[in-house]
């Protein structure tokens, strides 16, 4: 047998799914509490709850994994040391986390406790995964859309474990950088509220309504041992919003054939017909496929036609709650038993080797009818509603020994009792003890993103995509600094000549950093030391991480992709960042409670990006361009309301995005902005605009700013009829 150990990870969204995917052989559970989780939409347990499934499930060795998955508010942030340690106190095994700021205060608060980094930190690369390890971070779970020679990369490199999802229900976007649902009706992914817009119909260029947003769920039982040699540590079942049939019987299929494959590895590994029948029964998309791993897009992973679900075969379902959820699986025990007069009785349980012996109260003397071995094995092995089954129980007696029933069940209860703690302090010792190693402050940190008592505040500046709008831009006098998108250097020599003498010029990285992208790491980093560049803006952890390892001392700031929602993370950030953009989903009351001694920076204009996938809506429904240098990059969705989306495709690093049909615009609330003298920097971004569009946007601004109209504009009309104040007014629950 193969000494390969990889761990069967399941999902429970209430105690009912807890005890499902137990029973049906699940290693370790993941499941949200009423706080803090990223599936508000679940049952979700009570601390009273979990505290009870920790014992369970460390009763037979198994683990629980809280998931603490989503971004915080400073006014939320407050409960979670208090929400945490109870759990802490009773064994919990790790905690799933999204947030900076929280990962870090529980980091420093339980020094014990292992730090899972959840798939909701968008980590797609080594560089991602090694900055999150310097935070004492010991697992990752990547990105969904990460190949498996990606993925063995990130555990070659770090030596971090790998955790990754086999089934269930995918995302299309990136997870955590996803905006569709918070922006369209203030249900955020982020806080785990997301209502799939992604799953309704679209309208493209051709006129065809389908689903082009709607991926098939992954089911990954015939790629299983590519999934083991790749070096994964825990298989993830997607699913808290499940029922415990489909957590049950999903479990159990996959430990099947883990099994299966590790009891043998050499022997020819295929699925049976009737069990792929079985899983396909149980609350399955339309249809299905392998997820990312052996792709990194295509069409054959949406469910254009089809995006609902076709429900569960009766008989499958019935047949799931017969054997795992009728009747929970209990521990066998053995037992032995001495009861003879004028002695103490001795009661001996022992589970996998650990035993405990109790002792009661003397026997007497019988004066009627003594004690038989019947009575006694009655009486003693009515285990009852606990985590035990008595399997064999052998007794010494001498046949004339009475004692009271009431103390024969005092001794069992006691035994019991005892085999529990036995067990219990048996996992506490077989706990992974060793730690990876931990700094307060990662590689290249130092106190950056404290603001001045000088500092400007309200600093106009600008950030551009296109060439057209790079030269637009530097065109206008009034702005001094513009942030630059890195790719408009991608074989584009004029795009540097026209950077302009007096102006200060961030470069910008790329939204998403892979393994693909690599190539063009060192024509960054050549960019960035060419003198033209005054800083760097990153939108991920794995361009931070890389800046510290090429040695970059110069100017770095964050995009509002780096979540900074609470103070804890702010502070986090600062000590690393010169200036950090605010997230888009917070409120001005929200916004208002962030601390206004780090530099920071804000968005006032731009078309929000709505999300990033690596699948390509263009290859999707037409055919796949591949030309990095192409104009028409650009693709065309229409909802139901006939409300128009622009998809871009960026094929230098092979990602799209979706904007919002129209733009945010803040220039309603510019005068409220600009009394706080709050923000370093006041930001217009410009993605998909024309030439004229820019100019238009940027001339309405800057008469506004400056209380001296433009030409080409005058101040009082904005150039949109239609736009959104995002979440400025109302934010997300």
């Amino acid at each position: 047998m193969m000494e390969q150990k990889v761990e069967l990870l399941a999902p429970a969204g209430d105690f009912a799914c807890f005890r499902a995917a137990v029973n049906a052989g699940a290693d370790a559970v993941y499941l949200g509490g009423e706080q803090y989780g990223a599936r508000a939409y679940a049952g979700n347990f009570s601390p009273d709850e979990i505290i009870n499934a920790l014992r369970i499930a460390h009763l037979s060795g198994r683990k629980i994994y809280l998931t603490v998955n989503t971004l915080v508010k400073e006014s939320e942030f407050a409960g979670l040391i208090p929400y945490v340690a109870p759990l802490y106190d009773a064994g919990l095994d790790g905690v799933i986390v999204q947030d900076i700021g929280v990962l870090n205060c529980l980091r420093e608060s339980f020094p014990g406790l292992a730090l899972h980094a959840s798939t909701q930190m968008t980590i797609t690369d080594v560089y991602g995964a090694a900055y999150l390890q310097r935070l004492g971070v010991c697992r990752v779970v990547p990105a969904r859309e990460l190949s498996l020679d990606e993925i063995r990369g990130i555990k070659d490199q770090t030596g971090l474990e790998i955790e990754c999802f086999i089934h269930g229900a995918m995302c299309y976007a990136y997870s955590g950088q996803c905006l569709f649902s918070s922006i369209l009706g203030g249900r955020s992914g982020n806080r785990g509220r997301c209502a799939g817009p992604c799953r309704l119909p679209y309208t493209d260029r051709r006129n065809r309504t389908q689903y082009p947003l709607s991926l098939k769920d992954m089911y990954t039982l015939p790629i299983l041992p590519e999934l083991m040699q790749a070096g994964i540590d825990s298989f993830k079942i997607e699913g808290r919003m499940k029922s415990p049939e489909y957590v049950a019987g999903v479990t159990a299929m996959y430990r099947k054939y883990i099994d299966l494959y590790l009891q043998d590895p050499k022997r020819a590994y295929s699925v049976t017909p009737s069990d792929e029948q079985v899983i396909r029964q149980l609350y399955i998309r339309s249809d299905t496929c392998t997820g990312y791993y052996q792709r990194h897009n295509d069409r054959s992973m949406v469910t254009l036609g089809e995006p609902g679900y076709s429900g569960s075969s009766p008989a499958v379902l019935n047949d799931i709650q017969n054997r795992f959820i009728a009747h929970n699986v209990l521990l066998p025990v053995t037992g032995h038993a001495a009861v003879r007069a004028g002695e103490t009785a001795k009661l001996t349980l022992e589970h996998n080797g650990i035993s405990v012996t109790v002792t009661g109260k003397a026997a007497s003397q019988a004066v009627n009818k003594p004690l038989s071995r019947a009575d006694i094995a009655q009486k003693l092995g009515k285990l009852g509603d606990t985590s035990f089954t008595l399997t064999d129980l052998t007794i010494d007696t001498d046949g004339a020994s009475f004692m009271p029933v009431r103390e024969l069940n005092e001794l069992r209860r006691t035994a019991v009792s005892g085999l529990e703690e036995a067990l219990l302090k048996q996992y506490e010792l077989d706990r992974k003890t060793d730690h990876v190693k931990t700094d307060r402050k990662p590689a290249g940190s130092r106190a950056r993103g404290r603001k001045d008592a000088d500092a400007e505040v309200n600093e106009f500046c600008v950030y551009v995509t296109t060439y057209e709008q790079l030269l637009t831009v530097s065109a206008f006098p009034g702005i001094r600094s513009l942030y630059v998108n890195a790719d408009l250097f991608h074989d584009r020599m004029e795009a540097l000549s026209s950077l302009q003498p007096g102006k200060e010029y961030i470069l910008v990285l790329p939204h998403i950093l892979r393994k693909r992208t690599y190539p063009y790491l060192p024509a960054y980093e050549k960019l960035l030391g060419s003198g033209s560049f005054s800083g760097v803006m990153v939108r991920n952890y794995g361009e931070l991480q890389w800046l510290y390892g090429i040695g970059y001392a110069g100017r770095i700031e964050s995009d509002h992709t780096v979540y900074a929602w609470n103070n804890a993370s702010l502070a986090f950030l600062a000590d690393q960042l010169d200036c950090i953009t605010l997230p888009l989903e917070l409120n001005r009351k929200e916004l208002d409670r962030l601390s206004a001694d780090y530099s920071t920076s804000f968005v006032l204009y731009g078309y929000i990006p709505l999300m990033y996938s690596a699948n390509c809506v263009r290859k999707t429904l037409e055919h796949c361009i591949n030309d990095v240098r192409s104009a028409d990059n650009k693709y065309d969705l229409t909802d139901r309301y006939r409300n128009p989306f622009t998809v871009t495709q960026n094929c230098i690093h092979c990602y799209n995005i979706l904007y919002n049909t129209v733009p945010l615009s803040l220039h309603g609330h510019l005068d409220a902005v600009l009394e706080k003298r709050k923000y370093n920097r006041l930001r217009l971004d410009f993605s998909i605009e024309s030439a004229a569009q820019t100019k238009a946007v940027l001339s309405y601004y800057l008469s506004r700013m400056t209380k001296v109209p433009h030409k080409e504009m005058p101040p009082e009309v904005f150039p949109y009829k239609e736009f959104t104040n995002g979440h400025y007014k109302r934010g997300v629950e």
